[in-house]
């Protein structure tokens, strides 16, 4: 694969949190490649049943559906906040109130896994999505897409900054395809630093192919609960999102950008930099996946019918 220094291929357009790619299209599609190679062989069925594939067929029709949720429009669905939980770093991880009305990812992913686990039907959006999905389809489309947003740091933690959508670049990192450059600190970690694991890894499937032996080879992914996810992400963004770019711990407006923000140096360095840790995140999310769907398809579950 050739080698780039500043060149990557993005498919993410300058976008606010509530409505940005968390990972980018192929970090979405990496994890649930992964989680597609995990589950057992019963959940593989009924997952090819609801998805209204083959079951030889689920894993690309798992990458598939794991963009879905970003490609709706979502103020019209009234999903927007769905996506990310806004933890601020300027005290000890707690969720408090952020999650009212279950307006966020944590009771999200609960609430699409208790459907899928009970069968339950009548699922509806506050408008018709387009591209549509059948009902159940969307629910699993949802967790899928759900599970890789929550490992995305910059969606479970907040400095007054939107997630880092207010904190601009020194240098946009300019992309191949031509498209236009990042220059927010929440999309180099949506895209920039998957692009990163996908340069030394290779594309989309490579990457999940090399990911995933590493869990064979012994790596370990404790399972946790959602909220353990949401306090990992919160962790490390502190740590390698605003301390490793020495950027001020500040309070402020939940979904408001603190006055004075400045901007940050996201090089080649730092992007590489973090590839440790993105693939640890990659990896964690799609076997916790994986796991949340054997749980929750084990026995009767998994079995509402597509309308």
């Amino acid at each position: 694969m050739q080698r780039r220094a500043w060149l990557f291929l993005t498919f993410l357009f300058l976008v606010p949190v509530s409505s940005a790619f968390a990972w980018g299209r192929q970090g979405h599609r990496v994890v649930g490649r992964i989680a597609a190679r995990k589950i057992s062989p019963d959940t593989g069925r009924k997952i090819a049943k609801i998805l209204g594939v083959h079951v030889a067929d689920v894993e690309a029709a798992m990458a598939q559906a794991s963009t879905w949720p970003d490609e709706i429009n979502k103020p019209a669905t009234k999903t927007a906040a769905w996506h990310f939980v806004d933890v601020p770093i300027s005290a000890p991880f707690e969720v408090g109130n952020l999650c009212a009305e279950k307006n966020c990812v944590i009771e999200r992913i609960q609430d699409m896994s208790d459907r899928l686990r009970l069968n339950q039907t009548g699922f509806e959006l506050a408008k018709p999505p387009s591209p549509a999905r059948p009902m159940t389809s969307q629910e699993l489309a949802f967790l899928i897409h759900f599970v890789g947003d929550i490992h995305q740091p910059l969606h479970a933690a907040n400095n007054a900054d939107r997630g880092g959508n207010c904190e601009s670049l020194v240098t946009p990192l300019v992309h191949a395809d031509g498209s236009r450059p990042t220059t927010e600190l929440h999309a180099a970690w949506d895209v920039d630093e998957v692009l990163a694991v996908l340069e030394m890894l290779g594309n989309e499937t490579e990457t999940a192919n090399a990911l995933f032996q590493q869990s064979n080879n012994g790596t370990i992914v404790q399972e946790l609960t959602v909220t353990d996810w949401a306090r990992e992400s919160n962790d490390i963004a502190k740590r390698d999102v605003y301390q490793k770019l020495k950027i001020p711990v500040r309070t402020g407006q939940p979904g408001q950008c603190a006055p004075g923000i400045g901007s940050v140096d996201v090089n080649q360095q730092y992007l590489t930099g973090n590839v440790p840790v993105v693939e640890q995140q990659l990896l964690r999310a799609g076997i916790r996946l994986a796991n949340v769907l054997d749980q929750i398809c084990a026995g009767q579950g998994c079995k509402a019918k597509p309308r």
